[in-house]
C-alpha cells in the first residue's frame, strides 16, 4: 500500500512537465452563425469557413449560406459568397486557388418550408474562392456532400450524406473528372466524415443501419475494411473523426434516437486497426466536434444548449471547457447562454487548432504545469487533517478562472470524489466536503486553465 502511494504521489508531482495550457480565443471578426458547420486551413494563416442558409422558424431567421476567406490567421475575414438556397455543409483545399465546397442539399419540409432548394452536391474553385461552379458527377451521383477530405494536391474525396445516399467521390486530377461509388453495402444509411494520410490511406464514416461505422481502405477506395460497427442499435452515427497521431485517433457518435440517453465514443490506438468505445459522461449530449491537440488532450462539443467539454487523459475523464460560444441570438438555437454549437476542429501544428461553431475560435497553447499556480501563491488545504467525515478544503487563487474542478485520488489513483466550480474570483475559497471514505491517505487537486495545486488529506475512523 505505501508503495503505491510513492509511486502515485511520484507520478502526479511530475505532471509539470506535461501539461501545457491551451486558450480558446473567439476570433471577434470571424463569420457568425447558428452554427458554421465547417473550417479549412491550408496553414497557419489562409483559411475558410462557411455556414449554411438556415430557414427553421422561429428559432433561427432566415440566414444566408456564406463562405468566408482569411489570409491573416483569422483576424480579418472577406465574404466570398452569399446563398439564399444553399446549405453549405463542408469545405476544402488543395491550394491557395483550388477548392471545393459541398452543398446538403436538403430538399425536404419542415414544418412546410423548404429547407433549400440548390440541389447542386458540390461546388469547385479555381480562382480562391472568386467564383464556383457546379461539379459534374456520373452516376451514381451523390445528393449532397456531408464531408471532404484533401487527401494530396490532386486526390480528393467527398462523400455524404449523412441521411444518404451513401456515395463517395473521388479525383485524382484536381477535380477535373470524377468516379463515384456506391457505399451503400457498408453504411446502407450514409456517410459523414473521413480523414486521409495520403491518396491511399484513410477512413470514411457514416451510419450502417442503425449503427455507426469507420470504414478503412489501403488502396485509394478501391476496396473497404469495416474497422469498427456499432451493436447496440442507438441510430447513431460516427459524426467526426480525428487523429492527433498516426497511432491514436478518436470518434464521435451523434446518437439520432433522442429515447436513448446514454452517449459513446471511440478511440484506436494502434492507427484504426480496431476502435473502443467509452460512455460519455453527459447523458443526451448531442456530440458532434471532436478535435485533439495531442494524443490527450482534446474536445467534443455540438450540442447547441450546452457547455463543450475537454479531457486531459484521453477521454478518461472530462469536464466542462466554458472557453467557448459567443451565446448571441439567433446565433444558438436554444437561446442559451452557454450554446456555441462546435461541429469541427482542425489542427495545424502542437500548439495551434481552430474550431468552428457559433463563430471561429482559435487555440494557441504554451507549455506550463504545476508550479505555475504555485508561484503566483496560489494554495490548497484542508482542516482538520486527518478528518473521519467533514473537513474544510480552502483555496486561494491569484487571479479570476473561469472554471475549476476539485479531484479527490484514492491511494492508488482512483478518482473518488469531483466537483466542477464555475467562474471565481481572486482571493480566498472553501468547499465543506463531507463524504464518507474508507480510512487511508487522499489526494486532492485544484485544475483551473489546465494548471493544477495538489495536496493530500487523511481519513480516520
Amino acid at each position: 500500500m505505501k508503495k503505491n502511494l510513492l509511486l502515485f504521489l511520484a507520478l502526479l508531482f511530475s505532471m509539470p512537465c506535461l501539461f501545457a495550457q491551451y486558450n480558446w480565443q473567439t476570433l471577434p471578426n470571424a463569420p457568425k452563425s447558428w452554427r458554421n458547420d465547417d473550417i479549412y486551413f491550408l496553414n497557419s494563416q489562409v483559411g475558410w469557413a462557411i455556414h449554411a442558409y438556415y430557414v427553421y422558424p422561429p428559432l433561427v431567421p432566415n440566414q444566408f449560406g456564406q463562405i468566408y476567406k482569411t489570409t491573416d490567421g483569422g483576424n480579418t475575414w472577406l465574404l466570398l459568397k452569399d446563398s439564399s438556397k444553399t446549405f453549405y455543409r463542408c469545405v476544402g483545399f488543395s491550394d491557395s486557388l483550388t477548392g471545393w465546397v459541398g452543398n446538403l442539399a436538403d430538399t425536404e419540409k419542415i414544418s412546410g418550408v423548404r429547407v433549400t432548394s440548390d440541389t447542386i452536391p458540390l461546388y469547385q474553385t479555381t480562382n480562391g474562392g472568386k467564383t464556383f461552379t457546379p461539379v459534374n458527377f456520373p452516376n451514381p451521383s451523390p445528393k449532397g456532400i456531408c464531408g471532404i477530405s484533401v487527401a494530396s494536391d490532386s486526390v480528393i474525396y467527398a462523400y455524404g450524406r449523412y441521411f444518404g445516399p451513401p456515395i463517395l467521390a473521388k479525383t485524382t486530377d484536381k477535380g477535373k473528372t470524377w468516379k463515384t461509388y456506391d457505399m451503400s453495402v457498408y453504411a446502407s444509411v450514409g456517410l459523414i466524415d473521413g480523414w486521409f494520410w495520403n491518396k491511399d490511406t484513410g477512413f470514411i464514416t457514416g451510419q450502417d443501419g442503425a449503427n455507426a461505422v469507420i470504414l478503412r481502405t489501403n488502396d485509394g477506395g478501391t476496396t473497404w475494411q469495416t474497422m469498427y460497427h456499432a451493436t447496440r442499435n442507438d441510430s447513431d452515427h460516427v459524426w467526426k473523426i480525428f487523429f492527433p497521431s498516426r497511432d491514436t485517433g478518436y470518434g464521435s457518435l451523434e446518437c439520432l434516437a433522442y429515447s436513448q440517453t446514454k452517449r459513446y465514443f471511440v478511440k484506436t490506438t494502434d492507427g484504426g486497426k480496431t476502435w473502443t468505445e467509452f460512455s460519455f459522461p453527459i447523458n443526451s449530449y448531442d456530440e458532434e466536434g471532436i478535435g485533439f491537440i495531442n494524443d490527450t488532450i482534446g474536445w467534443i462539443g455540438g450540442d447547441e444548449c450546452g457547455y463543450n467539454y475537454i479531457t486531459y487523459d484521453g477521454g478518461k475523464n472530462w469536464t466542462p471547457d466554458i472557453g467557448f460560444g459567443i451565446a448571441t441570438p439567433p446565433y444558438v438555437v436554444c437561446y442559451s447562454s452557454s450554446g456555441s454549437a462546435i461541429n469541427r476542429f482542425r489542427k495545424i501544428n502542437d500548439t495551434l487548432m481552430y474550431a468552428s461553431g457559433n463563430t471561429v475560435y482559435k487555440l494557441s497553447g504554451t507549455i506550463t504545469g504545476i508550479q505555475e499556480m504555485q508561484n503566483k501563491k496560489s494554495s490548497i488545504s484542508n482542516y482538520p487533517n486527518p478528518f473521519s467525515r467533514q473537513t474544510t478544503i480552502s483555496y486561494t487563487l491569484p487571479k479570476p478562472y473561469r472554471a475549476l474542478t476539485l479531484d479527490i485520488f484514492d491511494n492508488i489513483g482512483n478518482k473518488v470524489f469531483s466537483k466542477y466550480f464555475m467562474s471565481q474570483g481572486v482571493g480566498q475559497h472553501s468547499f465543506i466536503f463531507n463524504l464518507k471514505l474508507q480510512p487511508g491517505v487522499y489526494i486532492y487537486t485544484l485544475t483551473t486553465d489546465n494548471d493544477k495545486i495538489t495536496n493530500k488529506m487523511e481519513v480516520v475512523k
